[in-house]
């Protein structure tokens, strides 16, 4: 059954059952980087809570032999506030002083920020974001 011939029947069924009306039948796709088109999260998201409001997500994929560092701004905060500073960075376990695959967005409105890609797949690594001047990391993954 093709996926419109799904979304169809879906949405017939919650109609008849009086359940509302269906306003996106087809799964959101995710983002990726600018650089590599096929990647997948490893390791725990972090959110990041502001004030109170979960804010963000804090996240480290793999893809194309690299590391990336990746923030999500959620609608509730986007919402809330008129601008923000964002900046995402990958750690790498055997050389913790620096930074590697660095995204940095300041006074911006944009709901998500990718980092370059990080040359740290061999190694074991984290990630670092911050909204703002709250930052939260992932898990370690080797």
């Amino acid at each position: 059954m093709s996926i419109l011939r799904r979304s169809l029947a879906a949405a017939t069924v919650l109609a008849a059952a009086g359940a509302g009306t269906l306003v996106n039948a087809s799964p959101a796709l995710a983002s990726t980087p600018a650089s590599c088109s096929s990647v997948r999260q490893i390791g725990t998201t972090r959110v990041l809570t502001v004030g109170g409001m979960e804010a963000a997500s804090v996240k480290q994929y793999y893809g194309c032999g690299y590391n990336y560092a990746y923030i999500y701004v959620w609608e509730q905060y986007r919402r809330t506030h008129s601008n923000w500073d964002l900046y995402v960075h990958v750690i790498d376990h055997t050389d913790s002083g620096s930074d590697y695959g660095v995204g940095e967005l300041n006074n911006t409105t944009r709901a998500e920020l990718w980092g370059a890609p990080a040359n740290t797949a061999a190694h074991c690594t984290h990630v670092t974001g911050y909204l703002n001047s709250t930052g939260g990391s992932t898990s370690t993954v080797c």
